[in-house]
């Protein structure tokens, strides 16, 4: 196999094929059968590191248990419909699991709405409560002040009152002693 450097792996797959014809009212399995025999020598690991095919090859290895599984699902067989049949009811059994666990947290979304509504509704009633206290404490807190002002005004007339009695006692008492003697 005298292959050039430049010569890539289609290159030579395109020239193999266009030296041998295939013959006209030949089948598949003649065709196979008609090929020549290659010595078989496994080459060495570094020779297939370098080679471009089996690098090739190599990528596609993680796909081989990918595509026998489609050939099993492409020819179906005894086994594969009784599979397909038990894992239909498994999915179905699935799926009620699914529905139920789904109609069961429904019923606790709901629950939970109704709850939070009542909580919102008691909070508003609190804030309200609240915010009538706050208005009656306030209107407190002046009557409070209204109501000081008033005591401290009649606490200077009673003290205006007193003080001019005493003036006038005072007065009446200078002015009728000399009577009086």
């Amino acid at each position: 196999m005298n292959r050039n450097a430049g010569e890539s792996a289609v290159d030579r797959l395109i020239a193999l094929a266009q030296q041998k014809p295939a013959r006209p009212g030949a089948t598949a399995t003649d065709e196979l059968t008609g090929l020549e025999t290659v010595p078989l020598s496994l080459p060495s690991a570094r020779e297939l590191e370098h080679n471009p095919m089996w690098k090739a090859l190599l990528q596609f290895r993680a796909f081989l248990p990918y595509i026998a599984r489609l050939l099993e699902m492409s020819t179906p067989s005894q086994q594969s419909t009784a599979l397909s049949t038990e894992l239909r009811n498994e999915m179905r059994q699935c799926v009620g699991a699914l529905e139920a666990s789904h109609r069961d947290l429904r019923l606790a979304v709901q629950d939970q709405t109704v709850e939070i509504k009542r909580i919102e509704e008691g909070m508003t009633r609190t804030r309200e409560a609240t915010e009538r206290n706050v208005l009656e404490v306030t209107e407190l807190g002046e009557d409070v002040r209204s109501m000081r002002s008033l005591v401290k005004t009649a606490i200077a007339i009673l003290l205006l009152l007193f003080l001019t009695l005493i003036g006038l006692l005072i007065f009446v008492l200078v002015r009728v002693r000399p009577l009086l003697h």
